[in-house]
């Protein structure tokens, strides 16, 4: 996991905090006036939200892999997720954005929004939740917080589920077993290598002569194939990437349920 539960927990506290410290406990009128206190504390808000969604989002494509191993309906549904809470949270922002605008640089052209965001904290999240009553700076953090969390969680739907968590060295095909140095999470692990495997029938642990193995890359875009010797064994030289990435099972027995493939 690129992030355990604490570390979870604490982002959220840190990006529900100054909202939490801005709402009013009291039901009374909204108003999008800001005072000097309001400024101070957008600007202190704005502070937090920036270093915690840089830093996390640093760690998510620095550190990020994709989820192998997953079907190709869960990497979609989870893609489309990803996409969807993006486009959730730069709406949050934005939305946010153009409020501030209209309110400190008097931009009539986004005079709307501030009308749109009265009206959310004076009646739509009171019907929601009655005991939460917010004033203009408060509104303004919870909207940035949710768009910083929902941004946040459509970057790592993306990057567990597609290849752009990959960070590599690019380079040009080599020869088998030469090193790639700075390599996200592998950096003494061979490029291109040779992977060698014995396959065994699981019932008498007898080596399984004359099998096709299928070498598949777990994104599913790479496959080879090739047949065991009598000893069972069977040797894929050169192969693209890194042989992490890869998997090898006996055709027809994707699940493993017959035949024991061991790396070698």
């Amino acid at each position: 996991m690129i992030m355990r539960y604490p570390g979870v927990a604490l982002l959220i506290l840190s990006l529900i905090a100054p909202a939490a410290a801005a709402a009013n406990g009291t039901a009374g009128a909204v108003t999008t006036a800001f005072t000097t206190t309001d400024v101070f504390a957008l600007f202190i808000g704005g502070v937090i939200y920036f270093n915690v969604f840089v830093v996390v989002l640093y760690h998510v494509v620095r550190r990020g892999q994709p989820n192998r191993g997953r079907s190709p309906v869960a990497r979609i549904a989870a893609m489309f997720f990803g996409i969807l809470s993006i486009a959730i949270g730069s709406l949050c922002l934005v939305f946010i954005a153009m409020v501030l605008v209209a309110r400190f640089a008097g931009v009539t052209l986004f005079a709307w929004t501030v009308d749109l965001f009265s009206y959310i904290l004076s009646d739509t999240i009171p019907g929601i939740v009655p005991a939460l009553h917010l004033d203009g700076t408060g509104g303004i953090l919870l909207f940035g917080a949710l768009g910083t969390l929902f941004f946040l969680l459509g970057s790592v739907l993306l990057v567990r589920y597609s290849d752009y968590g990959k960070i590599s060295e690019v380079a040009m095909p080599t020869r088998s077993g030469a090193i790639v140095k700075d390599a996200a999470d592998r950096p003494d692990e061979p490029l291109n290598p040779v992977l060698s495997y014995r396959v065994e029938d699981k019932l008498n642990s007898e080596p399984a002569a004359d099998v096709k193995v299928v070498l598949k890359h777990r994104n599913g875009v790479r496959f080879h194939t090739k047949y065991t010797d009598f000893n069972g064994e069977v040797t894929f030289t050169n192969v693209e990437g890194f042989g992490s990435e890869y998997y090898a099972y006996v055709d027809g027995d994707t699940g493993r349920q017959v035949y024991r493939v061991i790396r070698t």
